[in-house]
């Protein structure tokens, strides 16, 4: 015989606002709801049919014991209900009635009540998933979790008045289950029920039936509406997502967001929504015209990223992450080669790495000794064992000829092809040999930089310059510098360019040195005032003198022959890379706020071109350039970020001549007769109002970027689409009856309920007749094909599998 509970349910919630005022408003739903008088004759229920209801009033200490009225309350409940909401997961008690509760009645009696946030955040750990013991194939015994699907109410909605009106409605998902009355078992019923009344009942037996049938066809109506509203929820949630990680410049997971909100999501089907499409659209890029700089894809290390460095060719890099791995990555194809995990922590800095010509790499590991491995493959190649102290800091030229190791007061030299010492370089030791070198281009000479030993920060340290053959490692020159700190070492031509900061109390200064190593002599050493010097670079153009030197926010160009200062810029921001043209007098500079400047020098101009890089972060550490784009790291994160303009491959240049579209906007002295018989919305914020889909509708778009649409013969509003630019253009209607509205700069595709399920930009022209949009880049047209659903879902799977 079933045991007599004090309690019908018990309701577990934290006591904030929102998930209080849900427990109470339940707690009074249920008490007060009666089963219909047929059914409660059928199931032998006398008096009311929920009589008791336990919901703790005040807010109990966090303990890792119960009380004893709660569990007192716990053991005569027969039900437990949860109020889900992500605030939950913090709650320390609630977790601990849900585990009693468990332990208890068993998880079949525990529903839940999703009242804010997605059912992933918000359902707990304790209701989710069962610990389970099993024994792998040695006969080992393993805890392992496995996943259970609540049974879960959706009261969620927009205010409070909204979330009662559905626990109103939702309550009957959790009453039905307590007597018994899902689809299943009711559909039983009504066979048994039908059965019987073939044979031996009444005509009130079978009116009894009927109400039962009607009540469980009732229920089943609510309950595939209710997992309906669910799944629509949660495919709006993965748009939700698949907008937050294009924000992010996280294209794959955007992509993967929205492919999973039109198809499966968690093995459950996703009803389509044409905001899912337009998210997928605009995460694949595939109206794309190569226009723009756009992150593409990602690349992910362990931990947050210290430190990253570039192959000479452009086609590897190598990153140090927190987790103290060293990965090897080939930035051409984007893929990882392989990670090593026993790098010198010790002396962790971007100095401790680097590539060997174009085939080689080597790193300084934690014994001490530099490791030297394949590119191709990770595979070790050489161990140089450290001699009297472990190696500080490690160099190799661009032609792989040689490596030099830092074991200050004392330099080795290597052959980078047998790994045979060629010499060793000694200074003072009072002196130390500092990290920064640089091989020249053509592999003759090594300048290394070494200083005093200091520790007072109000004293100005004296360093010097050594000027080496790498034949033999023997001294060719050597001069004194004011300064201490080498940042930046760059070559153009025959002669080497330095950056040499001092510090003195709290103030920094830069120095800069040229240096002739043909003729091995000094062309300037001049001092640039207060700053810490970051970054050094001539200009690649030919014909230029100008050199950029990089401090903060600041680049002071300098006259590469004088050493004179010829302009100063600034951005919004720190600098974390800078880079030069070939073609013409012009650097590229980024900041770490995503802002890349142009500094035209021969026109003195400091420029941003708006449109050519979308980098949507704010803080970003380090930049590095591939043979098409440009990789960047994100501050504080474990990514490399892609960015290219790279355009949809299929995209095709065709001979064309167009005019611009059209300003088809109805004319302003029209207006207030528009507003007036069309009622229209935001009346005063009105931008332009044109018709489109041959005069069916009237588009109004306003100044907060949002735009309505109107039925031209009844003048009724049907829908609006926000986050548009300004709609002056009507392109037309493609096969698939969508119309294609905007303008020079953005178009919209809308679908024949004119809900946005695309986005291009600078579109010139729809071709029908061939499928294709025709957009215009730079004087130039191309063509792309148009994308159903079928085809965009094609193209996603095409690239989450890649």
């Amino acid at each position: 015989m079933e045991k007599e509970y004090k309690y019908d349910a018990f309701i577990s919630y934290r006591h904030t606002d929102l998930d209080k005022y849900v427990a109470e408003n339940l707690h009074k739903v249920l008490e007060t709801y009666e089963l219909p008088k047929n059914i409660k004759e059928k199931l032998n229920i006398n008096g009311r049919t929920i009589k008791r209801v336990f919901r703790d009033q005040d807010e109990l200490p966090l303990s890792s014991n119960l009380e004893d009225p709660i569990l007192e309350a716990l053991n005569n409940s027969k039900y437990l209900i949860v109020i889900c909401s992500p605030r939950l997961k913090e709650s320390l008690w609630c977790k601990k009635e849900i585990e009693t509760f468990k332990k208890i009645r068993g998880r079949e009696n525990i529903f839940c009540v999703l009242i804010e946030g997605e059912p992933d955040e918000s359902f707990p750990d304790e209701v989710l998933f069962d610990e389970v013991k099993t024994k792998d194939k040695n006969g080992k015994e393993k805890i392992t979790k496995e996943y259970y699907e609540p049974l879960a109410a959706d009261v969620r909605g927009l205010n409070k008045k909204e979330v009662l009106k559905r626990i109103k409605t939702e309550k009957l998902r959790l009453i039905a289950p307590m007597y018994n009355l899902d689809y299943d078992d009711l559909k039983q019923r009504h066979k048994q029920r039908k059965m019987k009344k073939m044979i031996t009942t009444s005509i009130i037996a079978a009116s009894v039936f009927f109400v039962i049938a009607l009540y469980s066809s009732l229920m089943l109506i609510k309950i595939n509406k209710q997992q309906k509203t669910l799944k629509l929820h949660q495919a709006e949630a993965l748009v939700n997502k698949s907008e937050e990680y294009l924000e992010k410049d996280s294209k794959r997971e955007a992509v993967k967001a929205a492919y999973s909100a039109l198809t499966k999501f968690k093995n459950v089907k996703m009803p389509y929504t044409s905001a899912a499409e337009y998210a997928l659209v605009e995460s694949l890029g595939v109206y794309d015209a190569g226009t723009t700089f756009k992150a593409l894809d990602e690349l992910k290390t362990k931990g947050v990223i210290d430190y990253i460095k570039v192959s000479f060719d452009n086609k590897y890099a190598l990153t140090i992450d927190e987790s103290e791995e060293i990965t090897l990555w080939n930035i051409d194809n984007l893929k990882k080669i392989k990670s090593f995990n026993d790098i010198n922590i010790l002396s962790t800095n971007d100095k401790i790495f680097t590539f060997v010509g174009t085939d080689k790499f080597a790193y300084i590991s934690k014994n001490g000794s530099v490791k030297i491995l394949s590119i191709k493959n990770g595979k070790l190649l050489k161990e140089i064992k450290k001699k009297e102290y472990s190696y500080s800091s490690i160099d190799a030229d661009i032609n792989g000829k040689y490596i030099a190791v830092n074991d200050s007061p004392n330099l080795y030299l290597y052959n980078a092809e047998d790994y045979e010492l060629i010499n060793k370089y000694s200074i003072d030791k009072k002196d130390r040999i500092s990290d920064v070198m640089k091989f020249t281009s053509d592999s003759s000479t090594l300048f290394i930089t070494s200083s005093e030993k200091n520790y007072d920060i109000n004293k100005s340290v004296k360093s010097k310059v050594h000027v080496l053959k790498t034949k033999d490692l023997s001294l060719k020159d050597s001069f004194n510098i004011d300064g201490e700190y080498f940042t930046d070492i760059k070559e153009k031509g025959n002669n080497i360019y330095l950056i040499i900061n001092k510090s003195i109390s709290i103030k920094s200064y830069m120095n800069v040195i040229s240096y002739d190593y043909k003729e091995n002599k000094l062309n300037f050493n001049k001092n640039y005032g207060e700053g810490w010097g970051k970054f050094i670079l001539p200009s690649f153009y030919e014909e230029s003198k100008s050199l950029a030197l990089v401090h903060g926010n600041v680049i002071e160009i300098i006259n590469i022959s004088t050493g004179d200062k010829i302009a100063s810029y600034t951005t919004s921001s720190d600098i974390i890379g800078i880079y030069s043209y070939t073609s013409s007098d012009i650097f590229v500079v980024f900041a770490s706020d995503g802002s890349v400047n142009f500094l035209n020098i021969k026109d003195n101009l400091n420029f941003k071109n708006p449109g050519l890089f979308e980098l949507n972060l704010d803080n970003y550490n380090f930049v590095i350039r591939n043979n098409n784009g440009y990789l960047l790291v994100p501050k504080y994160e474990n990514r490399i970020i892609y960015y290219e303009n790279s355009s949809n491959n299929k995209i095709k240049e065709v001979d064309l001549k167009l005019d611009y579209p059209k300003d088809e906007g109805i004319k302003l002295n029209e207006y207030e007769k528009i507003k007036k018989e069309y009622n229209l919305k935001k009346k005063n914020l009105v931008k332009k109002i044109i018709y489109a889909d041959d005069k069916k509708v009237l588009i109004a778009s306003y100044n907060d970027n949002t735009a309505s649409i109107y039925n031209v013969k009844s003048k009724k509003y049907i829908t609006t689409i926000s986050n548009v630019d300004e709609i002056y253009h009507y392109f037309g209607k493609d096969k698939y009856n969508r119309i294609y509205v905007g303008s020079l700069s953005n178009t919209y595709i809308l679908d024949k309920d004119y809900n946005k399920v695309g986005h291009i930009k600078s579109m010139a022209k729809l071709d029908k007749k061939n499928n294709k949009v025709i957009i215009s880049n730079s004087d130039k047209y191309y063509s792309l094909p148009i994308y159903d659903l079928n085809s965009l879902l094609t193209q996603a799977k095409k690239y989450l599998n890649k």
